[in-house]
């Protein structure tokens, strides 16, 4: 289930329009609504999806200009100054964990995982073989994990 992190809208006055857009910002997710007069557009995307949020800030209002990888990209002009900042944190925080997953820590690879599992396995069987005692395998186990991390 989504918690709805920030709520944002448009001053109607400087936007001269009736139904300024909204973008709900969620903590998996963003939601963008624009309405006209007979039609309500709405938009769902998550923060896979973005690439790129900008901030333009004036003396009181800001725009967010949030730049989609596949969808119509989202400006939102004449928000506050304190709520467009804290917006652009949250979007870029929520960037920053989304892209991450994507791309794993070289040290995490899975390469790493299965040579570390080839050396213990390797040393487990000389000390089978009786070619090592416990306290060289200990010793070589703790080199192994210290080249790891």
């Amino acid at each position: 289930m989504s918690s709805l992190l920030l709520e944002l809208n448009g001053n109607p006055a400087f936007n001269r329009t009736i139904f300024p857009p909204y973008l709900y910002i969620y903590d998996d997710l963003l939601k963008y609504k624009r309405r006209k007069w007979f039609i309500v557009r709405e938009i769902t995307m998550s923060y896979n999806q973005i690439a790129q949020a900008t901030l333009s800030s004036g003396l009181l209002f800001g725009t967010l200009e949030i730049y989609t990888t596949g969808a119509e990209d989202i400006i939102i002009k004449y928000i506050p100054r304190a709520l467009a900042k804290q917006a652009k944190k949250v979007i870029d925080q929520k960037l920053y964990h989304a892209h991450a997953k994507l791309h794993p820590d070289k040290e995490k690879s899975t390469d790493d995982v299965v040579s570390f599992e080839r050396s213990i396995s390797r040393l487990r069987e000389l000390v089978n073989k009786g070619r090592i005692d416990e306290r060289e395998f200990n010793r070589r186990k703790s080199d192994i994990l210290s080249k790891v991390k």
